[in-house]
């Protein structure tokens, strides 16, 4: 059975209040500080750099991107989350391109961002192969992509959308950066490494 569109209308249900999820969400500004100084040395600070935040979700990383000066798209599947990034962005006063998009089949042409950043999202994916693929290929040659991965055994058995649909999800358990990587370079993505933190990884390639 397909279970892409059951996740989707899991991640679309208004009754899910993202943002007060500590893992989710951004409750500290230590939390926010460093996001922003790994955009900053992942991107440099060119701004107006056209920068895909895939699964932007309620939009924080997509926001605080624009904070910094770059020309940012947002794209999510969920239209529910992505009109309360809407609202935080009126409310910021950054101007950001919200837009409803499938990780794993954009609509997008080809080599179009200068960067795809993601966060908590390959974990829910089903062919997390046909994402890293597809961000590639929207990625101008020299450009860049990265993407937070989740610890081996982080996520419980039932984790959202319950064990029958995470069975048949590569990352629901979280993942092996070296299973990442190898990913990243099958999709074309070169120079790839990770970058290791206290409750994170980051796995960033660049496009040739």
């Amino acid at each position: 059975m397909e279970v892409k569109p059951q996740i989707r209308e899991w991640w679309d249900a208004a009754e899910h209040d993202y943002d007060s999820v500590a893992a989710h969400g951004v409750h500290s500004e230590e939390e926010r500080e460093l996001w922003r100084e790994l955009i900053t040395r992942f991107l440099g600070t060119e701004h107006k750099l056209k920068v895909l935040d895939m699964g932007t979700g309620t939009g924080f990383l997509a926001l605080l991107l624009a904070e910094l000066g770059y020309d940012v798209t947002g794209a999510d599947w969920a239209k529910n989350k992505l009109e309360k990034a809407k609202e935080k962005m009126k409310l910021s006063g950054t101007p950001i391109k919200f837009v409803v998009e499938d990780a794993e089949n954009l609509s997008f042409e080809s080599e179009q961002f200068d960067a795809v950043v993601s966060r908590h999202l390959i974990w829910t994916l089903s062919n997390p192969t046909a994402a890293f693929k597809e961000w590639a290929r929207v990625t101008k040659p020299g450009g860049r992509v990265m993407a937070d991965v989740p610890a081996k055994h982080s996520h419980p058995g039932n984790h959202h959308f319950g064990e029958e649909i995470g069975r048949k999800l590569p990352f629901y358990n979280g993942a092996d950066p070296e299973e990442v990587v190898s990913m990243f370079e099958a999709a074309g993505l070169v120079n790839v490494s990770v970058r290791r933190f206290k409750e994170m990884m980051l796995v960033e390639g660049e496009k040739i």
